[in-house]
């Protein structure tokens, strides 16, 4: 079902609110910890919303070259983003489990552990197998040029690069679809149909939503 442009609107709200506040927290934040984990997977997460909601946003493009360009030129990294979230972050897939028991073998004695740098590493080592896992036929990584270690500095910083690259590029794409649908969207409601919608606002009744 197509989105309406009132609901394109919102979703790029939500996800330029985020990304704002992610960009200022990665800015100040080049330490590799826990706060540093979190903010990875939320970026991934909202970044990848992003690559969702764009072939809704298509429609938007005629007339609006910059708004179509500016996920064209960082259409690689949003597909990282999504892989990632679909792997790790928002669903942990048993075969990328099992290619991180075999990469980082030192994960069977880290899961004897209940301390919070066992409890960090576990997280880093399977985040860089899922980083590592996104190559194409011939084994070769489709964004960056080999494999990634987040201890080896080099590594740590092409990553951060390209995490703080997708967060600006989405903030630069939200901002562009909430431009867009503020001038498609029809005005607020004003007068009597303003105070219908708070009429009809009493009577809603909540239901679970399906997937």
């Amino acid at each position: 079902m197509p989105r309406s442009i009132l609901h394109i609107g919102a979703a790029a709200r939500l996800a330029l609110y985020d990304l704002e506040e992610i960009d200022r927290r990665l800015s100040g934040h080049g330490e590799l910890n826990a706060q540093w984990m979190l903010i990875v997977k939320q970026a991934l997460i909202v970044a990848a919303n992003l690559a969702d909601l764009e072939p809704s946003v298509r429609h938007l493009y005629k007339n609006r070259p910059a708004l179509a360009a500016e996920f064209k030129n960082h259409e690689k990294a949003y597909g990282f983003a999504k892989y990632v979230r679909n792997i790790l972050v928002g669903h942990v897939n048993d075969d990328l489990l099992a290619k991180a028991f075999e990469w980082k073998p030192e994960l069977l004695q880290l899961l004897a552990y209940n301390d919070e740098k066992a409890g960090f590493l576990i997280n880093l080592f399977v985040l860089e197998t899922a980083l590592n896992t996104y190559i194409d036929q011939n084994e070769d990584h489709l964004v960056f040029n080999g494999d990634t270690d987040l201890a080896y500095p080099p590594d740590w910083n092409r990553f951060l690069g390209f995490l703080e690259g997708v967060v600006r590029s989405g903030i630069a794409f939200s901002k562009l679809i909430v431009a867009a649908a503020q001038e498609d969207m029809p005005a607020p409601p004003e007068g009597d149909e303003h105070l219908l919608g708070y009429i009809n606002a009493g009577r809603t009744t909540f239901a679970r939503i399906k997937k």
